[in-house]
């Protein structure tokens, strides 16, 4: 029997889409676990696997032309991950994160394989849609955001033998928060550091598409001698990314 006509541009096309899904798919991963293109580098380049940030770069943007080792180095990625088995070399930041994070899952929701990856690439296997359908912005999010930024506020003061009034003016001098100059935004990081407002919907995603971050965090970090609390760093970059998104 003759075999059914096939539609090759279709086909095609159909491919070009899996593969900008799948890119975008795997950023959405990362975003969701805090990772950054540089973390999949560090690791590689301690586990000797042949993948960099750059590739990452291209291929989240669905403009890489994969070769056979990339499909497996992404799959080593993703075990390691799975596995929380990381090289002794791995900075502990880097290890740290990794260790937080969850690997990318197929539709099935089993670990990701090479041949996965390589099957929602080439249109031949669905994406998870954990990775399709974005998070939105939430006022309970906002709630923990904002009790996480009064806490890291309180334990600044409190390591600098500062009154709250001296931590804010200290805060002040910071360059992030010396960018600030609309009063309506400033008075509402002193509502939130004192505990007695969270921001709206509508006042985070002004904030952050002001100014790309949140402004008295990075003050905070900046007033430190070392690291905030993982907890603060967390939600401070998960409210970067859903405020952000459109």
């Amino acid at each position: 029997m003759p075999s059914k006509k096939r539609d090759w541009a279709k086909e095609q096309a159909l491919r070009f889409e899996a593969r900008l899904g799948t890119g975008k798919s795997d950023k959405r991963w990362r975003e969701i676990n805090l990772l950054s293109q540089q973390n999949c580098h560090d690791w590689a380049k301690a586990a000797g696997v042949p993948l960099h940030n750059s590739q990452v770069a291209y291929w989240e943007r669905g403009v890489l032309d994969p070769k056979g080792e990339f499909w497996y180095a992404r799959e080593a990625y993703n075990f390691a991950i799975a596995e929380n088995n990381f090289p002794a070399s791995l900075s502990r930041v880097v290890k740290d994160r990794l260790k937080a994070a969850e690997p990318y899952l197929n539709h099935r929701g089993e670990v990701a394989t090479a041949l996965d990856f390589q099957a929602m690439f080439g249109n031949r296997q669905p994406i998870n849609p954990l990775y399709t359908k974005a998070e939105e912005l939430t006022n309970d999010f906002l709630a923990e955001f904002a009790q996480q930024l009064e806490r890291t506020f309180k334990k600044v003061a409190r390591e600098n033998m500062f009154s709250n009034k001296e931590c804010w003016d200290a805060l002040c001098q910071t360059k992030s928060m010396k960018q600030v100059k609309d009063k309506k935004v400033a008075s509402l990081a002193q509502d939130i550091l004192r505990g007695e407002r969270i921001p709206t919907i509508e006042e985070a995603k002004f904030v952050i598409g002001k100014y790309k971050q949140c402004p008295a965090c990075v003050g905070l970090k900046d007033m430190t001698t070392g690291e905030l609390s993982k907890k603060i760093e967390e939600v401070n970059s998960k409210l970067v990314l859903l405020a952000s998104t459109k």
